[in-house]
């Protein structure tokens, strides 16, 4: 079994903010269940760019962004490849309005894996629901283990 995990969700898994303890318990809880964390191969990237903004926005300080970063190697997350998936993305991104592509590239991931897709970002969710039921909020998360 699979979870995908989209990066906003793994960076509020390391720094404190709203929804932090829910994306600590949605990694946690996939561990425990033994549910393999999947995501596109540029995840790393988004992830460490998030925390190098915070921490240049003065959002949190150097040592917290070092601490995050450090966290963030360690996430056991299966990256894949996405290359087969780009007329799929595309169509996503269509037919969510969807502005990032990168939101889209999960969708795929999800959607050819047959798994649940966990974000924190409500626009993401707002667009793609109806279509694609499988896009969960993090808020919405409830442990059942």
């Amino acid at each position: 079994m699979e979870r995908c995990l989209d990066a906003n969700v793994a960076v509020k898994a390391v720094i404190q903010e709203e929804l932090s303890e829910k994306a600590r318990e949605l990694i946690a809880d996939a561990s425990t269940a033994e549910i393999d964390l999947i995501a596109p191969h540029f995840f790393e990237v988004e992830i460490f760019s998030a925390v190098r903004k915070k921490v240049y926005s003065g959002e949190i300080t150097v040592a917290s962004g070092e601490m995050a970063f450090e966290s963030l190697k360690g996430l056991p997350v299966q990256l894949l490849p996405i290359a087969h998936l780009l007329d799929r993305m595309w169509e996503i991104a269509k037919q969510c309005n969807l502005r990032w592509l990168y939101d889209a590239f999960y969708i795929a991931v999800a959607e050819s894996r047959i798994c649940t897709l966990w974000t924190a970002d409500e626009e993401l969710y707002k667009a793609a629901k109806d279509r694609f039921t499988f896009v969960k909020l993090l808020g919405d998360y409830e442990r059942n283990i």
